[in-house]
């Protein structure tokens, strides 16, 4: 399939975790097909919770104080806030 920025070259298909995404080695831009952002959402909440697991477990089991994790804005939300 051809690319739809440059209209010349030919997109190349990359999958990430289990996602396939189309991509302009040219352009460098990125396609999605329908549903495909929801998945990209869904995994990264998915590994932000188990990271929250880990680090509240890991917590959990120390013996002295430490500051309550901040949780740092995700990418998404600093672009749609």
């Amino acid at each position: 399939m051809k690319c739809p920025n440059c209209k010349e070259h030919n997109l190349v298909i990359a999958e990430r975790k289990g996602i396939e995404i189309d991509h302009c080695p040219e352009c460098r831009g990125i396609w999605l097909d329908r549903g495909e952002l929801d998945k990209i959402l869904e995994k990264s909440r998915d590994d932000e919770n188990s990271y929250r697991q880990d680090s509240a477990r890991s917590h959990s089991q120390s013996d002295h104080y430490q500051k309550p994790y901040k949780r740092k804005k995700s990418f998404f939300e600093e672009i749609f806030d």
